[in-house]
This record gives C-alpha cells, sequence and structure tokens, in this order.
C-alpha cells in the first residue's frame, strides 16, 4: 500500500477527510447482527482553538514534534506520512530542530508544498551569537525555507546564565536573525536546569516558552511552579512538551520505537492529556507521533479531554507523585 493511500485510510478512518473535503467526522455502519461501531475519534478542527500568548495567533491544543521519527534509522516514508495526516486533521503548529538528525531535511519537500498551512518552529543552539546564527541558516538551508515563524533558545538548561543571555550570547545570535528577518517570533525551551529559565525570560525577548510538563515530571523538575508564574507575567506563550514522559530508552528507545511512558495503554494516555491541556495558560501541547496509529489514538485523547479537577485530579497527582520516585530525574538534572 503506498504513502498516500495509507494517509487517505488514515484520513477516512479519523473523519478529516483528504484536503478540501467534508470534514464530518463518519459514523462506521454496524455489523450485521451486531451492535453499530462507535463514531470516528474525528479531525482536531472543531476543538477549541486556543491563543498563543502575545503572539495572538489562535492555534489548535495538538501540535506536532518531529523528534521521535527524525532520525536517519526510521524510513522517510512514514515520517512524510504522518506529518501530511497531522496537518491534514488540523495541526497548524509544526516543531523541529537540527539536533533531530534528518527531521528538517526531511520536512523539506512537505514545506515546498504546505509551508504556509504551519506554524514552523525550529530551534537555535550554541553558546555563541555566531554560532547561534550559523546553526539557524543551516536549518533554514535544510528545510528549504528563508524564514521561520519562532526560533527556540534550545535547551536553556545547559546555558550558563552569560552563556545563554550574555553579550555575545545565544540569545543576542536569535535577536540578529530576527533583524535580519530570519525568525518572527522568540521562544525557549527545554525539560531540565529549571532554575536557569527565569532569567532568560525576564528578559523579555521570549514570546514563547516550551517545557517538559506531565503529571509525573511535576513533582520532580516543577516547571508549573518554578518557571510558568514568570511567563505568564510576560504574557508568554506557554507549550507543554513531554506530555507522554518521553520516551523509555532514549535512543534505543526511539529505535525500538517504544511509545512514551505515559502512553502505554489509553488510560494513562488520557490522564497525560487531560492533565497537560489542564495547565493554566497551556496554548499547546507538542506531542511527537511516530505511526499514524500513534497519532489516531493522541487525536482520539484530545477529543475526549476533560478539565481535571477536584478529586480525580488530587488522585492523579498522588498517582504522579509515587511514580516520580521511579523514574528520578530521568531528563537530566532538575537543578
Amino acid at each position: 500500500m503506498s504513502s498516500e493511500i495509507r494517509r487517505r485510510e488514515f484520513l477516512r478512518q479519523v473523519g478529516a477527510g483528504v484536503a478540501g473535503a467534508t470534514l464530518t467526522p463518519v459514523v462506521l455502519k454496524a455489523e450485521a447482527g451486531g451492535p453499530a461501531t462507535r463514531p470516528s475519534v474525528g479531525t482536531i478542527r472543531d476543538l477549541p482553538k486556543r491563543k498563543l500568548g502575545r503572539i495572538g495567533i489562535e492555534i489548535p491544543p495538538l501540535s506536532l514534534g518531529t523528534a521521535p521519527m527524525g532520525h536517519a534509522f526510521y524510513q522517510a516514508e512514514p515520517f512524510e506520512e504522518v506529518v501530511n495526516a497531522a496537518i491534514d486533521a488540523g495541526v497548524r503548529y509544526l516543531d523541529t530542530a537540527a539536533i533531530y538528525d534528518v527531521a528538517e531535511q526531511r520536512l523539506a519537500p512537505i514545506l515546498a508544498k504546505r509551508r504556509k498551512e504551519v506554524f514552523l518552529v525550529t530551534k537555535a543552539w550554541d553558546k555563541t551569537r555566531d554560532g547561534a546564527l550559523a546553526s539557524l541558516e543551516r536549518s533554514l538551508r535544510a528545510m528549504g525555507v528563508d524564514r521561520v515563524d519562532l526560533c527556540h533558545l534550545h535547551n536553556v538548561g545547559q546555558y550558563t546564565r552569560e552563556e545563554a543571555i550574555g553579550k555575545g550570547g545565544l540569545l543576542e545570535g536569535v535577536l540578529e536573525a530576527k533583524k535580519r528577518g530570519w525568525i518572527k517570533y522568540v521562544g525557549c525551551s527545554g525539560h531540565l536546569q529549571v532554575d536557569r529559565f527565569v532569567p532568560v525570560i525576564d528578559t523579555g525577548e521570549i514570546d514563547l516558552v516550551m517545557v517538559a510538563m506531565n503529571f509525573v515530571d511535576r513533582h520532580t523538575y516543577k516547571f508549573e511552579e518554578k518557571v510558568l508564574p514568570t511567563a505568564r507575567k510576560h504574557n508568554c506563550a506557554i507549550v507543554c512538551m513531554k506530555v507522554y514522559g518521553g520516551v523509555t530508552g532514549s535512543w534505543d528507545g526511539y529505535k525500538k520505537r517504544r511509545p512514551g511512558r505515559l502512553a502505554q495503554d489509553d488510560r494513562l494516555r488520557q490522564e497525560a492529556v487531560d492533565y497537560a491541556l489542564s495547565i493554566p495558560g497551556v496554548s499547546t501541547c507538542v506531542v511527537g507521533m511516530k505511526s499514524l496509529e500513534e497519532l489516531r489514538l493522541t487525536i482520539e485523547a484530545f477529543r475526549n479531554h476533560r478539565v481535571l479537577k477536584g478529586s480525580r485530579r488530587e488522585a492523579l497527582l498522588a498517582k504522579g507523585a509515587k511514580m516520580a520516585k521511579e523514574w528520578g530525574p530521568h531528563f537530566g538534572p532538575a537543578t
């Protein structure tokens, strides 16, 4: 079965239709002599959109990260079919980075046809102004575009304050890229060394903050209480990543196509999505998905979202606290 046929079949299953077709969810007919099957999980196009902080645009609550399937040991065809299917289903925010191996290169043919449909995000990573500019220039070339919508200071926790925001440092390079018209907005991302984020956000130059948040890691890294108040003070867009807790086994986990730690079953997946979407101020969740099936299951979880509150919230946080003791600081040092 060709990539295009598989993608169309996926869209038929989730009721998204093909580009330009109706977006009405499909209700499957009953099996002979049996009960009617439930409606398809549908598209995310009809879900309430959320404002992307001071950037001002509105986007769906589900966005796509390209890290898990951006490695050369994956074939290019599944990458293209998942990204295209996600866009067809309503995803608008597309996250990538040079460090994701060949993800940017594999995006190039997709962007050649669909650049205007997505809010394109990449990342710069270097300890110097000139190094950051060079890394971003390589990213633009790899994707075949002359600009991106937003560029992150990639993994802020790995830099000292001077390296991140000092004279001749990373932020200076990204701001220079903004002056040159290579990017429109500036973000910062990361999942470790939490205390290093606030000084970066307090520069006032950061439009969007993307950090690791899930109901387990909130007990270890505590971005929710240590960083989000500062992001809200500056009206930064807040984007949740590591919604499923990341893959078990790092590179080995990617090679073996393991699901995220919190995507092992339907209940965990739903709890993870409900937690992430219930964090005050979260604009969207960047989720890395490696197959059409993972995309289908995630769309279903987002469609079934219920705000986490009351005793249900308390029970899930208690569950997360126990799991955090098992996981430990698996993204790296918290402070």
